[in-house]
Order: C-alpha cells, then structure tokens, then sequence
C-alpha cells in the first residue's frame, strides 16, 4: 500500500485542482499504517458478517457492506487503470471479494432476501467510504505519524 499510495499522491499533486492537491500529503501511507486501517475495517466487516450469520443474510446492514465490497472490487480496477499497473489489493479484490461478494449476492437471491437495485451499492458506499478514511485517521492517530 506504501507504494500504490505514493504513486497517487504524486499523481495528485500534479492536478492544479487544489483540493487533490492538498489530500496529497492525506494519501500517502506507510505499511504500519496501511496494516492497522486495515485491520480495523476488517472489524466493521466481521461485525457485518457476524450480523448477516444471525440473520440468515437478511441483516440491511450485512447486505449493505456486502455491496460496498462489491463495488470496492471496481475501485481497485479503476485504481490500477489509472496507474496503468498493479495496485495494492487488486489481486485480494479479484480473487477473494468479487467471486465471494457474486456468490453472497446469488444465494441471497435465491433465498429472496436479497435487497435489489442500486440502494445498497449507495448505503454501502455511505457507510464503507467514510470508514474507510476513519480508519486510516485512527491508524494514523494510533501509531503517532502527524498529516503531512
């Protein structure tokens, strides 16, 4: 993630778009940073998970995080386009959260209880965007690194 997050904010900083720029020094990350952010969206995602588990898949708040997985998969696509090469968790995305995240969908589909359309892709892009920068501040504030 060092790496991918380097990249991008030297990309950033090349626009004359002033907010872009100034997420620049926001962007970038270190491996221990990128490692705790991570671990602690995986705790949001567990307890989505363990919610889904009791509700037979039925849980709103399961099947909104479901769908923002779903469409995190096409952010990583959309990164690694752009960047013309790998980015970090493109392979995680292609191979473990788009056929796991199809495979959820289908079942909840043939169960009935799939909520469909495009509502839970923007609930589950409201929640996990957002998280997502949570995250990486509370990493951030945790290991003690100041924003650049």
């Amino acid at each position: 993630m060092p790496a991918t997050s380097k990249l991008l904010a030297t990309q950033l900083e090349k626009t004359q778009w002033a907010p872009a720029v100034a997420l620049a020094g926001h962007v970038r990350t270190t491996a221990k940073e990128s490692a705790l952010a991570i671990l602690l969206m995986g705790t949001l995602v567990a307890g989505a998970a363990a919610h889904g588990a009791a509700t037979g898949g039925r849980s709103p708040f399961f099947q909104y995080v479901l769908a923002g997985l779903h469409g995190h998969v096409y952010t990583h696509i959309a990164t690694s386009l752009r960047l013309r090469g790998y980015s970090t968790g493109l392979v995680t995305a292609m191979a473990v959260m788009l056929p796991y995240s199809l495979y959820a969908r289908r079942v909840l589909r043939a169960n009935g209880s799939l909520i469909e359309g495009p509502y839970p892709y923007v609930l589950g892009g409201v929640l996990l965007l957002p998280s997502t920068f949570a995250c990486h501040i509370l990493a951030r504030r945790l290991i003690g690194r100041d924003f650049q």
